[in-house]
């Protein structure tokens, strides 16, 4: 079952922004620069059914850390959910069986996972809307496990920019990235009312660690943001 577009993977690929103006001799000097972020990103989806109620439950959240060189380190999250209710006793349309519930919701909470990400977890209370568009309180309680080992993946880049490379920025990046097929299993609750989640293997774990840095050129510069 495919989940919602609104929770698509939260995990985004970090891509290089290019400034527009090129350094002009007699001008401020552009600096030297480099960033190092770090993201993971836990998603699953949870079906059960119970009589003629089927619940589902679409969940995807993220850790980030983020660094340059000479600035601070940022952290930052993100927790979605999707939760519907559909009669499947009566009959189908063109959708598939009627939702006679559903509430959705976002926080900036953060995805807590151990040292070599061999276990993943969200417990945070989310507000957000149902379908009548009344306020509602959604607890998340979720543990993830990888059911393998990580599967690894790596790309580099080395260009000049601009590209003639005379004068300009000359820039480094790579990354490295993780994933695997997990199980994941806990609880949601609507307003204090909670309902637990059989283990699901329609989960994934990920992860991306991503460096770039920019050198000037020494008699000229490029603003280059990655």
């Amino acid at each position: 079952m495919r989940r919602p577009s609104r929770l698509l993977a939260l995990l985004t690929v970090p891509v290089l922004l290019l400034g527009l103006t090129a350094g002009v001799a007699g001008a401020s000097v552009i600096e030297d620069y480099a960033r190092v972020i770090r993201s993971r990103h836990a998603g699953a989806t949870f079906v059960q059914v119970d009589g003629c109620r089927q619940v589902e439950v679409f969940v995807s959240a993220m850790d980030g850390t983020f660094g340059a060189r000479g600035g601070r380190v940022n952290k930052q999250g993100l927790v979605g959910v999707f939760y519907a209710e559909r009669d499947i006793c009566v009959e189908p349309g063109p959708k598939g069986y009627p939702i006679t519930h559903s509430a959705d919701g976002m926080s900036l909470d953060r995805l807590g996972t151990s040292p070599r990400f061999g276990a993943a977890w969200v417990r945070a209370t989310i507000p957000g809307f149902d379908s009548e568009g009344n306020e509602v309180s959604i607890g998340l309680d979720l543990r993830w496990s990888p059911l393998g080992a990580f599967e690894r993946s790596r790309v580099s880049g080395n260009a000049w920019f601009p590209a003639s490379g005379q004068r300009g920025a000359h820039v480094h990046t790579f990354a490295h990235g993780l994933r695997a097929d997990a199980m994941a299993w806990g609880s949601v609750s609507l307003d204090g009312q909670e309902i637990g989640l059989a283990p699901t293997s329609d989960a994934t774990l990920e992860q991306v660690r991503y460096f770039c840095q920019v050198i000037q050129h020494p008699h000229g510069g490029f603003d280059v943001d990655c």
